[in-house]
């Protein structure tokens, strides 16, 4: 079971120590669902896909540390990677991004957390779910 969890980093001030960035409430909240009804699978994946930007320099693996720190948590064996999404111009090209990792990660299920004005609300607003089930099959979860 391949899992894409979408999420976000906050704050997003590159002048404040690494250790004051963290993953969003919205996006805990789907990763503690994802572990919670897939978590007891073998060989279970995580692709964590953020948004980044060239001018913040985040640490490679803050998101991923928080995810796997999760996990651990709750008892679950998961082997998390993390893609960011770098340079893109429009949310035609973030839409396109992500189906392709969709596609090359060979992803089964997306699991995201929602709320007005976060990553998952810019990347997956409008037909991108849509366009995930419609032409890739893979099913998306939005976790409140």
């Amino acid at each position: 079971m391949h899992l894409l969890l979408p999420f976000d980093i906050v704050p997003v001030e590159s002048q404040v120590p690494q250790s004051a960035f963290g993953v969003t409430p919205a996006s805990e909240r789907a990763v503690r669902y994802a572990f919670d009804v897939f978590g007891g699978r073998d060989g279970l994946e995580v692709t964590a896909i953020e948004l980044s930007t060239e001018t913040i320099s985040l640490e490679e693996n803050l998101g991923v540390a928080e995810i796997r720190s999760i996990a651990t948590e709750v008892g679950v064996d998961a082997d998390v990677a993390k893609h960011s999404v770098i340079g893109v111009d429009s949310m035609a090209a973030l839409r396109a991004e992500i189906l392709d990792v969709v596609d090359s990660e060979d992803v089964d299920t997306v699991v995201m957390g929602y709320r007005d004005g976060s990553f998952a609300d810019a990347a997956f607003s409008g037909s991108t779910p849509e366009r995930i089930l419609e032409t890739r099959g893979v099913p998306v979860v939005l976790v409140p």
